[in-house]
C-alpha cells in the first residue's frame, strides 16, 4: 500500500507544475480585481484563457500536462473568483437569490475549468512551436 501511495505521489509531482498554476491563479486574481470589480467590466472567461495560455507556456511540458495544469487553475481560480462573486452579491442584498446564484457560479466554475484547460494546451502547443523555430534558427545559424 505504502509503495501504491509513493507511486501516486512521484506521479503528481511529476505532472502538476504548483508553481506556475500559483502565477496562474493570481494572474487570475488580479485581472479580475482589475476588470470586474474596479473598471465594472466582466472579463472573467478570457482571463482564465490568458491565464491557461501562460501556465501551458511555463511548464514546457506536452499537451497532457497543459490540460492538467490548467484544469487545476480553473478549479483553484473559479473557487476563488466564485466565491468573491457570491460574497460581493450577498453583500449587495442578494441574499434571497442565493440558490439560483450558487447554480449559476457552478456553471461558471465549470466553463472557467474548460477554458483554462484550453489555454492551458494552448500554452504547451505555442512552447512547442517556440522551441522548434529555436531550433531551426540555431541549425541555420551552425551552418
Amino acid at each position: 500500500m505504502n509503495t501504491l501511495k509513493s507511486g501516486v505521489d512521484s506521479v503528481i509531482k511529476e505532472i502538476l507544475k504548483w508553481r506556475p498554476v500559483a502565477i496562474g491563479v493570481a494572474m487570475v486574481l488580479t485581472l479580475y480585481v482589475i476588470s470586474d470589480i474596479i473598471s465594472g467590466i466582466t472579463l472573467v472567461l478570457p482571463t482564465f484563457l490568458l491565464a491557461g495560455i501562460a501556465v501551458g507556456f511555463i511548464i514546457n511540458e506536452t499537451e497532457k500536462n497543459g490540460v492538467i495544469n490548467g484544469a487545476i487553475l480553473g478549479l483553484i481560480g473559479g473557487v476563488i473568483v466564485n466565491g468573491i462573486l457570491i460574497s460581493m452579491m450577498y453583500l449587495q442584498g442578494y441574499g434571497d437569490y442565493l440558490v439560483s446564484i450558487i447554480s449559476t457560479c457552478l456553471i461558471y466554475l465549470v466553463l472557467e475549468i474548460v477554458i483554462a484547460a484550453v489555454g492551458g494546451v494552448f500554452g504547451s502547443l505555442i512552447r512547442c512551436e517556440f522551441d522548434k523555430s529555436e531550433m531551426e534558427e540555431f541549425e541555420a545559424s551552425e551552418d
